[in-house]
């Protein structure tokens, strides 16, 4: 039951968050992390994505289960932020992901 509980409340908490980076994007506010981010343009979204890439993969060589979930959940904030900068959302993604799912079942 949690790990069904927890799948289907991702999806629910990836598109809550996106929202919310859309809010930011859309009605800046003082001092917000996210709202730097657009201010600073396409260049300082993909400048932090990529670091945040790169702290992934370090993380994943042998920092530790914790570490790679915190490195990997930055790295899917930074990827929201691109898509709302691309103006691609969540529903662009699972259409994608599920495009890709029906393939690989039929390959079986």
């Amino acid at each position: 039951m949690g790990k069904n509980t927890e799948t289907s409340a991702g999806a629910n908490t990836i598109d809550a968050l996106y929202n919310l980076i859309l809010d930011r994007k859309n009605s800046p506010s003082e001092g917000s992390y996210t709202c730097t981010l657009f201010s600073g343009g396409k260049d300082k979204i993909l400048k932090k994505f990529g670091e945040e890439a790169v702290e992934a993969i370090i993380a994943a060589k042998g920092q530790g289960r914790q570490r790679l979930i915190e490195e990997l959940s930055d790295l899917c904030y930074h990827t929201l932020v691109l898509m709302a900068e691309e103006g691609i959302v969540p529903e662009d993604i699972y259409s994608e992901l599920n495009r890709r799912s029906a393939l690989a079942k039929l390959r079986l």
